[in-house]
């Protein structure tokens, strides 16, 4: 018996807070976000206190509850997906970069204690090995996640691994590599999120986006829908946590549509 809208700002802070003021006025009671430009959200959060807002991954002050990742496990399941491919394919070193969103370099966000876990487990992995995390970008975009691949192939070709935060920046990251290299086979591109266009490239054989840390959309966004309708019939709302499963050439065929 709910009905929902949708508003996309296109990671426009002003387009947000005008969505944000547009969803208001229509009444809703309750609704999920990502925003990147949290600060800003927490004004119009603490000035509407009778709309439930459920944020994505990071708690923000003003918002009930939020998405809970895991970001340990994540990290660690680059790692095993890193290290199950380079031993199948004899790889004994090169180096990583890591393609972050925009919000992991505000100290202020929990993207950024997020960031700093991530690379923590990366670094320790990496002790004792050929294997060294080298550099960090931080695309607003595809477009730029693109652009940055590109520079960090020039400027440092021993970068053969990829963690991207983001399922798009992983898909531009391997188009740019398939497009600068005849050779993709000492490549490897993983992201923290899949889809059916993840699971495609990786089973391809041909793509360097070797593996993904895959949440059941629906499922998630069921949950979440659950404690939306929760703040709207009981004034309450709890964090959804979000379980991934990795995925990578040993079992993607089981993911594929």
């Amino acid at each position: 018996g709910y009905e929902y809208t949708v508003y996309d700002y296109n990671s426009d802070a002003e387009a947000m807070l005008s969505g944000l003021e547009t969803l208001a006025a229509s009444n809703v009671g309750a609704l999920y976000g990502l925003f990147n430009a949290p600060e800003s959200a927490s004004d119009f959060m603490l000035s509407n206190p009778d709309i439930g807002v459920l944020t994505q991954g990071e708690i923000v002050e003003g918002a009930k509850a939020c998405t809970e990742n895991d970001y340990v496990t994540l990290a660690n399941q680059f790692v095993e997906a890193l290290e199950y491919y380079t031993t199948e394919n004899n790889i004994t070193e090169g180096d990583i970069a890591c393609l972050w969103l925009e919000n992991c370099e505000n100290e202020d966000s929990d993207y950024f204690t997020a960031k700093e876990q991530i690379k923590e487990v990366i670094n320790t992995w990496c002790e004792g090995k050929n294997f060294e995390l080298v550099s960090e970008f931080y695309p607003k975009d595809d477009e730029e996640a693109a652009n940055m691949t590109t520079q960090i192939m020039n400027a440092t070709p021993d970068v053969k691994f990829f963690f991207c935060f983001n399922n798009g920046y992983a898909i531009a990251a391997a188009n740019e590599i398939t497009a600068a290299v005849p050779d993709v086979s000492d490549y490897f591109v993983f992201s923290s999120e899949g889809d059916e266009e993840s699971f495609r490239l990786i089973s391809s054989g041909d793509s360097p986006y070797r593996a993904c840390a895959y949440m059941d959309i629906e499922q998630s966004g069921y949950q979440v829908g659950l404690q939306l309708i929760n703040w709207i019939e009981n004034g309450e709302m709890e964090n959804v946590v979000v379980e991934k499963d990795l995925v990578d050439g040993r079992n993607v065929q089981e993911y594929l549509a």
